[in-house]
């Protein structure tokens, strides 16, 4: 399952056993919020992200490997919500620039995936980056911290670690991370993030509607078991 890096944290593992999908997303649309919202669960995470309150990107990915976008994604993560009470909310507040990085990174298409980071050469996959003119993300990783480097058109965008609000210019934690025997990398193909700031999903969908009628759909579930 994809995790980000922590922007600039407003909550961090609050219980979402009893929180609705359509009043987090409410809220963060009313509050004119830039940044992600992510509901972690035991086998699949939801991650919403918003830009001046828009609803920009949702992605619900599961454990299998399986990941749904937009309408798809929400349907789903309220039906987990509902089912799966073990969630957790945290929500990181971001720069809108750094917001468009993860729109595009989660729009964008997996290369590779997992790789453990001491088998592969870096320099040579720079050096692939650089030569191809890429647009990616590569994501430096272990079980407790995470960084990423954003390329565009084979050029660093710069860097984005835990803690970051900003996209810094300073390696920083990827650095260190590349030491760490335990340390795995994905590459990302990014998508052009120009409509970033005309996509709302809540123009197109209505979040009040998905919510009920997932629980709806529960509820049936338990009469007929």
């Amino acid at each position: 399952m994809l995790r980000l890096p922590k922007g600039t944290p407003l909550y961090e593992n609050l219980d979402a056993s009893q929180l609705q999908l359509d009043n987090i997303v409410t809220k963060l649309a009313n509050g004119c919020f830039t940044g992600y919202a992510s509901l972690t669960f035991s086998d699949s995470t939801g991650i919403l992200v918003f830009e001046s309150g828009k609803l920009v990107s949702a992605i619900f990915d599961e454990r299998q490997g399986q990941a749904t976008n937009g309408f798809d994604a929400l349907s789903s993560l309220a039906e987990e919500m509902l089912k799966n009470r073990s969630g957790v909310l945290s929500i990181y507040r971001l720069s809108s620039d750094l917001t468009a990085c993860i729109y595009a990174l989660l729009q964008g298409e997996v290369r590779f995936k997992a790789q453990e980071l001491a088998l592969i050469d870096i320099k040579g996959l720079l050096e692939k980056v650089k030569n191809e003119e890429m647009n990616c993300c590569l994501r430096i990783y272990t079980t407790e911290r995470s960084s990423m480097i954003f390329y565009k058109e084979g050029n660093p965008l710069g860097f984005f670690h835990d803690g970051s609000q900003e996209i810094e210019a300073s390696p920083g934690d990827s650095q260190q991370l590349t030491q760490d025997p335990s340390a795995k990398l994905d590459l990302y193909n990014t998508v052009d993030a120009d409509e970033l700031m005309t996509h709302d999903l809540l123009q197109m969908v209505n979040i009040e509607n998905i919510w009920k009628t997932a629980l709806s759909r529960q509820q049936n579930q338990r009469a007929s078991a």
